[in-house]
């Protein structure tokens, strides 16, 4: 009787241990809790695009397209809120390659066809300020859209504009240029506009924001250089006493007949952004004891 008591007794014992053991554990508020996140967050950024020009005074060319990518560090105030401001600054590969064909008559019997092909390559250096608006109340994913100024400084590159003709029935024609302020304005300034998903991901005690989004970006602006109006100016003077040089206008054909227009730069890119928030240091009530005794 006394052996079963003390068993009993034991067992009695033993059960709070257990069920301590076996309990689910409990999450760590900083695992769970975003309240002692900053507004503001970094991380990484990166795209990879289609990019062309678009020529006014140029309806029948191929856009054959040129991709790149781009890639930099992203700054977001209010991430993950209803709306935030962000700041992105990337080195990026731009370009646009097109091509034609005209048919023409070489005598009255007989054509041929003549293709030109132009490409051109750019670096730049970007710089992008995004205005983003956060849909929805998941704690977890919410999609947004966004518009975005976007600053280009080009470092430069080249330029390939290639004439050559069917059956060799003319010579082709090869021009090749380094890319300078002689034939493309020293930056330029586009809109962008664009939606996509936003996840809020735990990684151990990190917390991330993961975004992709897809956007189309134009050039508000010409991006002719100063050399190429003033050459084409120049060759439709009234006088026509400078003659122009054919170097510094690449364009699709002989610049006294040509109408130069605009040429703008259009991209479509897919793009994903990885954001950290950062933490403000918390005094929890541990700390508060410490004061008030130190006091």
């Amino acid at each position: 009787m006394k052996r079963n008591l003390l068993l009993i007794l034991f067992v009695l014992l033993m059960v709070p241990t257990m069920q301590a053991q076996f309990a689910k554990p409990l999450k760590s508020r900083m695992m769970t809790d975003s309240r002692n996140n900053l507004p503001l967050s970094l991380g990484i950024t990166g795209s990879y695009g289609w990019n062309d020009m678009m020529y006014s005074a140029v309806k029948t060319a191929k856009a054959v397209g040129y991709h790149g990518p781009t890639g930099g560090i992203a700054i977001e105030y209010n991430a993950f809120k209803t709306f935030s401001v962000g700041f992105d600054a990337s080195f990026a590969m731009r370009g646009f390659r097109k091509e034609t064909t005209t048919r023409f008559l070489t005598d009255y019997t007989h054509s041929t066809s003549a293709h030109v092909n132009y490409e051109m390559s750019l670096k730049a250096v970007e710089a992008r300020l995004p205005l983003t608006l956060y849909l929805g109340s998941s704690d977890s994913w919410k999609p947004y859209v966004y518009i975005a100024p976007r600053v280009s400084l080009w470092l430069g590159d080249s330029i390939r504009w290639e004439r050559t003709y069917d059956n060799n029935s003319y010579a082709p024609l090869v021009y090749k240029a380094a890319l300078s302020k002689d034939n493309i304005a020293p930056y330029d300034i586009s809109a962008v506009a664009g939606i996509g998903l936003c996840h809020r991901a735990l990684i151990g005690h990190t917390q991330l924001y993961v975004k992709f989004d897809l956007s189309y970006g134009i050039s508000v602006l010409s991006n002719f250089s100063e050399s190429e109006v003033q050459a084409y100016n120049a060759a439709h003077s009234e006088a026509g006493e400078t003659e122009p040089n054919p170097f510094v206008f690449h364009g699709w054909g002989d610049i006294q007949h040509e109408e130069l227009g605009w040429r703008r730069l259009q991209n479509v890119e897919a793009r994903l952004t990885v954001l950290i928030p950062l933490k403000k240091h918390l005094k929890d009530a541990c700390a508060f004891d410490q004061g008030m005794k130190k006091k």
